[in-house]
């Protein structure tokens, strides 16, 4: 059997849905887009199959005798027939990316007037089209690119008598338009170059001297961009809370004056500020709620449509934690199935169980997290934690599941030492949530006082899970001890 699922071909009508794939059957049919009668018949067979193209059901011969029935079989003749197939869907997208870009047509539509001597219809069109892209407020990183290219198809027009007039006026442009282009793209990878030296060990970008030059280059430029640029550069070089304040503040009121691509690479690097100082305790997780709800709203937190797994999790802990469980619920039916296929069962069951668990129904939680067999990895060992919150939970309020809740630990940690799927330093910081979790256990169960020393837990905490949960349940177990007549450890 010749199987055919895995040719450049196939491959790429995989991506195709349904209107393309319409679309791009009449594309063949027009002859001044395919000379090759048999690409029709091809695309014809194969369309049944779409998108899956199933192996058991498809190989070359047989689909060789179906496009050319009175042919012998050639696996030469059927390769360069999927290759003519496979150029001409490169050409169809192309096609339809630019028919879908006006901009970009205007563009090239005035170098074919410049290159054929029109020149009247060149200066004119061209002008048109600086105008229009002059009276947009908010320009896409194409249309910034477009007005440079027809500032300098006019300043280099082979016609002298533009560029020659007084005043300067097409090449002042052009440089200025040079400038901004360079400034939102260096901008972008200092940036890139900064987070990079942040989180990967054995990166050192010059950040210092690309620094510079972006400077020397930025003086005078006013940008909402390039404004917010200035800001998050003096921010991560400090990294104060003051500053990422003002920052944060500013990006939300220009947002409007930002185009698609400046608002996804802003907001994503200001939720990365945030969970950093959650992270070290200076902010609250239910400060990242917000900047979560832009990202949903403005599409930015969707690659391809989908949601990755840390910003579903995250997203139902701010939500739940804030106490807005009318979203919570809306963000797990709408978002769930965006999450991958693989874990929307998990990320469903671990959403439901942790909601219900912060609306202080407990005993629901643990039935919900003792229903469902959660299957990935990441699930199985967030939802342990959900499990230690819910028997907390219950021992602070009745002393009788004090056995269950430490138990629960023994149990955790055992299977955190048997786990050999998380790197070390993950693994730590769960141990460390369990441990912390028994010495606050221990603390409200201790026959003595002694508030000093629980006090000082969480000081000096950096690489610990659920630490803002812990600083709430460390200030609980302080108020109900100085309460509550001291109870006998297990074991005594």
């Amino acid at each position: 059997m010749h199987a055919i699922s895995s040719t450049k071909f196939l491959r790429l009508l995989r991506t195709f849905d349904e209107a393309e794939l319409k679309a791009f059957d009449a594309w063949l049919r027009s002859p001044w887009c395919s000379s090759n009668k048999n690409l029709p018949r091809l695309l014809e067979r194969l369309k049944k199959y779409h998108p899956d193209f199933e192996k058991a059901k498809l190989d070359k011969e047989k689909l060789f005798h179906r496009v050319l029935p009175e042919g012998k079989f050639s696996d030469r003749r059927m390769n360069n027939l999927l290759s003519e197939a496979y150029l001409a869907a490169e050409q169809f997208i192309t096609f339809q990316r630019l028919a879908g870009n006006p901009g970009l047509q205007k563009t090239l539509l005035a170098e074919e007037f410049q290159g054929r001597y029109l020149d009247d219809w060149f200066f004119a069109g061209a002008g048109r089209e600086i105008e229009r892209l002059e009276a947009t407020e908010v320009k896409d990183w194409e249309s910034q690119l477009n007005l440079y290219r027809l500032y300098r198809l006019i300043y280099h027009h082979p016609n002298q008598n533009p560029r020659m007039q007084p005043g300067g006026s097409p090449i002042a442009k052009m440089g200025v338009q040079a400038d901004l282009l360079y400034l939102l793209e260096k901008a972008a990878i200092i940036n890139e170059m900064m987070a990079r030296n942040r989180l990967i060990k054995g990166e050192n970008h010059e950040v210092e001297a690309e620094l510079k030059k972006w400077e020397a280059v930025c003086e005078g430029v006013q940008h909402p961009a390039i404004g917010l640029y200035r800001m998050r550069f003096a921010f991560l070089l400090e990294n104060r809370l003051s500053q990422y304040r003002a920052l944060r503040e500013a990006f939300l009121n220009s947002l409007e004056r930002l185009n698609e691509r400046e608002q996804k690479l802003h907001l994503l690097s200001l939720l990365n500020d945030t969970m950093s100082f959650i992270k070290s305790g200076q902010l609250d997780i239910t400060d990242s709620l917000p900047l979560y709800q832009l990202g949903l709203e403005t599409g930015v937190l969707l690659h391809q449509g989908k949601l990755t797994r840390n910003t579903y999790t995250t997203i139902v802990i701010a939500s739940n934690t804030k106490g807005d469980f009318d979203f919570t619920n809306h963000f797990i039916e709408t978002y769930t199935k965006r999450a991958d296929e693989n874990i929307q069962d998990d990320c469903y069951h671990w959403a439901k169980a942790h909601t219900a668990y912060w609306q202080q129904k407990q005993e629901e939680c643990l039935d919900i997290l003792n229903r469902h067999t959660f299957k990935a990895p990441h699930f199985q060992l967030i939802s342990r934690v959900l499990h230690t919150q819910a028997y907390f939970d219950l021992y602070l309020k009745d002393d009788s599941y004090q056995s269950f809740l430490f138990n629960f630990f023994d149990t955790f940690e055992r299977w955190l030492g048997r786990e050999k799927a998380w790197p070390k330093s993950t693994k730590a910081s769960f141990l460390r949530f369990v441990q912390i979790c028994r010495t606050l256990a221990r603390h409200y169960a201790d026959a003595g006082p002694k508030p000093q020393k629980a006090e000082q837990l969480l000081q000096e905490e950096r690489n610990i899970q659920a630490l803002n949960w812990l600083k709430q349940k460390k200030e609980e177990v302080l108020d109900l001890k100085s309460r509550k007549p001291p109870q006998p450890m297990p074991g005594d």
